[in-house]
């Protein structure tokens, strides 16, 4: 059954815990997704939206949504042990293999719409890049990082297993 409705109760404010942000860490074959946001107080997807106004003949405007470019910042994005995506962008600086950074898969959990049962909405984006905007810090070694969403997106549910591990699932193969 389609969702229609969110699943917080009439009136009720979504908690912004209820939207998850992953990366892909593993392969495209064998996905790792890790967990974007331990001490992250404040962040959101920036849409972006390119817009042209025009003023007809009558001197009404109207205005047009052309494109959008998504992006996400998380900061300060903290180098801790156990997070493979701090290895893998440490490992892309130190190699100058800045074409990698454009490679990166996320999956984006829509916690607030659907149920644990038949699955929460969510969508998986390829080709998405990640950058970093500085190493360092005061007292520990942070990287901020900005995600740039390619908008390449198939929409699905996630489920979670017992290790809080998500499982996508396309919506066409639902």
């Amino acid at each position: 059954m389609a969702n229609t409705d969110f699943n917080v109760g009439a009136g009720v404010k979504a908690p912004r815990k209820l939207l998850k942000h992953y990366v892909n860490v593993g392969t495209k074959e064998a996905k790792e997704w890790e967990l974007l946001g331990a001490g992250i107080e404040d962040s959101a997807i920036e849409t972006n939206f390119e817009t042209e106004t025009v003023n007809d003949i009558l001197g009404n405007a109207e205005t047009n949504v052309t494109s959008a470019a998504p992006s996400q910042s998380f900061e300060p994005f903290t180098v801790r042990g156990g997070s493979k995506l701090a290895f893998m962008l440490h490992e892309i600086w130190l190699n100058k293999e800045y074409e990698k950074l454009s490679q990166f898969e996320m999956l984006t959990v829509y916690s607030y719409v659907g149920d644990t049962s038949e699955g929460y909405d969510a969508t998986v984006e390829e080709d998405c890049t990640i950058t970093f905007s500085s190493i360092g810090g005061s007292a520990n070694v942070d990287m901020p990082i900005t995600v740039n969403y390619s908008d390449k997106k198939q929409r699905g549910t996630v489920t979670f297993g017992e290790d809080k591990t998500p499982e996508f699932v396309p919506a066409s193969a639902a």
